[in-house]
């Protein structure tokens, strides 16, 4: 009884919270692992039946349907959540004012601060906060009370940079504030002991463990700082690029999704090359280690050792490769080639092992691997608009020699005049 009656209250509960989740993912939602059949007049050929949301929509000018009028409820539990959800984030919705900016600290002012008046408020923030610290709570440590201060600017920063560099002044300065300071004593009280043996002898206990998570703080923060600036060093180092490198860029990268910065990580690891007599860039079933991409001159594509296609400059060759080689465990995958290709004597190339692209895909929080599928997707996709855009202007040339064979007619209406015309005869 009591137990049931319990157990089934609790499951309602469950449902309610269960589909708002699958509601805000998108997803239907059903406890027993199904969704429940709808009534008459609904189709029930997919694997699911639309929710009564979704039937309103589509079936306009139709009597409305009650909120609980599904199967064991849980349509209309789900309806319940929805209308929930809806209602609550129209409620909320009003205080979303963007990204945090200065004007938030003085609401009272109507006008967008300069930079003189952003330096006004912060220092008249800072100013504050030391004075209530030195009126109520003298003892305080200055070097956290700081560190605090630059944790709330970095925390209000949208910059990813500037919230780094702002987290590593926070733990440099509680840091500070740990060790030079005397505990329930701070600066304002007895001062600071710059001495750094002595302040590491006298270290607190309390102090030992935020000391040791600052460090690692700073460690992370650093890496990424640095890899900040040396990716700014790269975009840099594009300036600097000869002409052939800005027009393989220009002309094949651009298009393909690559950044400047990503293209020259990319081109560090590149090999220009020209055919004095017409080299082979790949063979026909021989496995494919590298990727090339014509600069001038001719390209031919042979296939069972007939051409098959040319190749104009700045196109991807082994790109169908490279995809298997990226998606093979550890990229050791070096699928055969699909056709021969040679450059024609006296063209430019360049050559990119399938290895290099490998490792850039798998760094950690880097979009080299979205930028090196999306190069690969859009090649493969213009060669297949090109390949069916042939195959038309081949089927084009075709109906119009035959159209000029038989005058007009079609074959089987000139089957049937011969036909026609031997009968007569007979």
């Amino acid at each position: 009884g009591k137990l049931a009656r319990g157990a089934d209250a609790l499951m309602s509960a469950t449902a309610v919270v269960l589909s708002c989740l699958c509601g805000a993912a998108g997803l239907p939602f059903s406890p027993t692992g199904r969704l429940p059949a709808r009534s008459a007049g609904v189709r029930h050929g997919g694997p699911w039946a639309a929710p009564p949301l979704l039937q309103r929509r589509s079936q306009r000018g139709r009597a409305r349907p009650p909120l609980l009028v599904a199967e064991d409820g849980q349509w209309g539990l789900a309806m319940l959540s929805l209308r929930t959800r809806r209602a609550l984030y129209q409620a909320l919705e009003p205080l979303d004012k963007g990204d945090f900016r200065w004007e938030f600290l003085v609401p009272w002012n109507n006008k967008t601060l300069t930079t003189l008046d952003k330096f006004v408020v912060c220092s008249t923030f800072i100013g504050l906060s030391f004075t209530l610290q030195t009126v109520y709570d003298p003892g305080a440590s200055v070097g956290v009370h700081l560190s605090y201060i630059a944790q709330f600017f970095s925390y209000a920063m949208g910059d990813p940079i500037g919230f780094r560099l702002l987290a590593v002044l926070t733990a440099v300065l509680e840091i500070g504030g740990n060790l030079f300071e005397t505990k329930e004593a701070g600066f304002i009280v007895s001062g600071m002991n710059l001495n750094p043996l002595e302040a590491f002898a006298n270290v607190n206990v309390e102090d030992v463990f935020p000391i040791f998570y600052d460090q690692l703080f700073i460690v992370i923060n650093g890496y990424y700082i640095l890899r900040w600036l040396l990716t700014k060093e790269a975009l840099a180092s594009a300036l600097e690029w000869q002409e052939n490198e800005e027009a393989l860029y220009t002309n094949c990268f651009a298009p393909l999704g690559f950044r400047r910065a990503q293209f020259s990580r990319l081109l560090k690891l590149s090999t220009f090359a020209c055919s004095a007599e017409g080299d082979v860039l790949t063979v026909q079933g021989e496995p494919l280690y590298d990727l090339f991409v014509p600069i001038n001159g001719s390209v031919e594509v042979r296939v069972g050792g007939a051409v098959a296609s040319t190749l104009p400059p700045y196109q991807l060759v082994g790109e169908a490769s490279l995809l298997e080689n990226l998606q093979s465990p550890r990229g050791e995958t070096h699928p055969p080639a699909r056709a021969t290709v040679v450059a024609a004597p006296g063209s430019c190339y360049v050559r990119w092992p399938q290895r290099a692209f490998y490792e850039l895909q798998q760094e950690e929080d880097s979009d080299f691997g979205y930028a090196i599928q999306l190069m690969i997707a859009r090649t493969l996709s213009e060669k297949l608009s090109a390949a069916r855009l042939s195959q038309r202007e081949s089927e084009q040339k075709l109906n119009t020699r035959l159209a000029a064979t038989f005058r007009g007619a079609s074959p089987r209406a000139l089957a049937a005049s011969r036909l026609a015309g031997g009968e007569a005869a007979a």
